[in-house]
This record gives structure tokens, sequence and C-alpha cells, in this order.
């Protein structure tokens, strides 16, 4: 087997979370991905049609990165846009919303991870990030689990961080 040099980093996976199929083209349409990145910086976002989740009108979104923080800056950014120009509420609702409810992707295999011994990991997520953090089950012949991770913009971001770096 090849040597890893210790002084290198080990490769960061992309944040991927499921938005509303409708923001799509507003998020698009505005070039507001473009200008997160921008803002940012050392990030890129774009939208892959590849991934479907059976029953879930979403599209996936990809953060990709070497910057664990500038992954989860540019994840708050968004959520932020979102909550803050009433981009995921019913067109016939127009009470403002703090709160927001995204569908992020982790591999099968690492999900005994972030869940623990008897739970004490994902409850440490819970407890450190504010927001809540539901594991959802197994979906038929799919690689990636879904995680519904729900709150305040700020929140929802720093969950999805902690939970890339385990």
């Amino acid at each position: 087997l090849p040597q890893r040099n210790p002084e290198t980093k080990p490769p960061q996976l992309d944040f991927l979370i499921f938005i509303l199929k409708q923001l799509q083209p507003v998020l698009t349409e505005q070039k507001i991905l473009n200008k997160i990145e921008a803002e940012v910086g050392d990030v890129t976002m774009e939208f892959d049609s590849s991934y479907v989740i059976p029953e879930y009108n979403g599209c996936l979104l990809k953060i990709k990165g070497n910057n664990l923080k500038k992954k989860r800056d540019a994840t708050q950014l968004l959520l932020e846009f979102i909550v803050k120009n009433d981009l995921g509420l019913p067109e016939n609702n127009s009470k403002k919303y703090e709160k927001i409810e995204i569908v992020s992707m982790i591999p099968n295999g690492l999900v005994s991870m972030v869940i623990g011994t008897r739970g004490k990991q994902i409850s440490s997520l819970i407890s450190e990030s504010k927001a809540s953090i539901v594991i959802n089950q197994p979906i038929f012949k799919m690689t990636y689990r879904t995680v519904s991770i729900s709150g305040k913009p700020f929140n929802v971001s720093n969950a999805i961080m902690n939970i890339q770096k385990i």
C-alpha cells in the first residue's frame, strides 16, 4: 500500500445538501451561488441532478472545497439568504421564519460514527450545534443516508460542519 504523507491533509468530503427544487432557478438566475463563492473564496457550489431521493422534491447542491470552515460559511450564507427572502415558505404563507430545514447526506458506512456508542456522538452534535438532527432510515439501493437538520441557519451550518469533521 502506498504510504500517505502525514503532513498531507486527507481530502475533505463535499457538503451534500438537498434544497427545494423550486429554489434552483432562483439561485441560478440571481447568481446567488456565484456571489457566495466570491465572498467566501476557495469553495465551489454546484447542483447535481444525478442524485434523486424518492418522494422528495429537492435537488442536490454540492459545496466543495478543502477548507471546512469556508464550506460552513458558504452554507450559512446560502441558508440565511433563503430565510431572509422567504424562499423556503409556501407561496400563501407570508409569515417570516428564522428556522430552516435541510436534508444533508452522509455515506452509509459512516453513519455509526456520527451516531456514536449508544447515541453519545449524535447527542453531542445536537447539544453543540443547537440544531435538530435526525438520521433517517436507509433508502433502498442508495449509498448515502439522509440526515434532516433544522434550526437557525448558523446552527444548521455548524451541524453540517461538525458532522463532516467526524
